[in-house]
């Protein structure tokens, strides 16, 4: 396991490391992405720098602030779903979280990460949280998408029925054996101001009206 009491051991043993070669210390990240590189166990690094003697090191010593690393996490402002989250690691603020190491030996990048299990354990439980809210946007959405597609479905019906009606009071329109081409120019004669996609909705839905209502579909 490791704790946040091992990370300050860590660093500190690289910064005295580094003072004993006279290595300076950058507080930085090296972006590394054209460079080969070597993964180094923690523990292991204080020994490579002695044996290296590299001129520079990179470390960064992350201290854990629940708010500060909610809102990181989760890139905005914490609602009570994160404030709640922030506040049940609050007591882990100002522990060390993630130690970040780095040295380039013949253009090599010897690094690693560490980080404390208390904080792999926040960051999994952020994550689940995470996947759970974009679960519950995507139900909720998903929701309103249907209410939505309902609602235009009544409103065309609605729109639709003294259409259908009139279509269904029409002798011709009822007549047996008429094709659905018949149909649609019978409905085009009595309603030429509409549009030839809202009539052929018409006459559909009509002419379902008409064969359910036909003897034959009773059988």
């Amino acid at each position: 396991m490791t704790e946040s009491a091992d990370l300050d051991r860590m660093a500190q043993e690289v910064r005295k490391a580094a003072e004993e070669c006279g290595a300076m210390i950058l507080e930085t990240i090296l972006a590394s992405e054209n460079l080969p590189a070597v993964a180094v166990d923690g523990d292991t690094f204080p020994s490579l720098v002695k044996h290296l003697r590299p001129k520079l090191i990179y470390m960064v010593l992350t201290k854990f602030e629940a708010t500060e690393d909610v809102e990181s996490h989760f890139e905005q402002e914490l609602d009570r779903d994160l404030k709640k989250l922030a506040s049940k690691w609050k007591a882990k603020d100002g522990q060390s979280a993630r130690l970040v190491l780095g040295l380039v030996a013949d253009g090599v990048l010897h690094g690693i990460v560490e980080t404390a299990d208390w904080f792999d354990e926040f960051d999994i439980e952020a994550d689940e949280l995470a996947e759970a809210r974009q679960q519950a946007e995507a139900d909720a959405f998903a929701r309103l998408q249907e209410a939505d597609a309902k609602s235009r479905e009544t409103e065309e019906k609605k729109r639709l029925a003294p259409i259908v009606k009139k279509l269904l009071a029409d002798p011709r329109f009822v007549a047996s054996k008429i094709s659905a081409a018949k149909r649609l120019t019978l409905a085009e004669t009595l309603f030429p101001e509409e549009s030839r996609t809202t009539l052929r909705k018409a006459v559909d839905q009509a002419a379902n009206e008409v064969w359910l209502a036909s003897p034959a579909s009773n059988t």
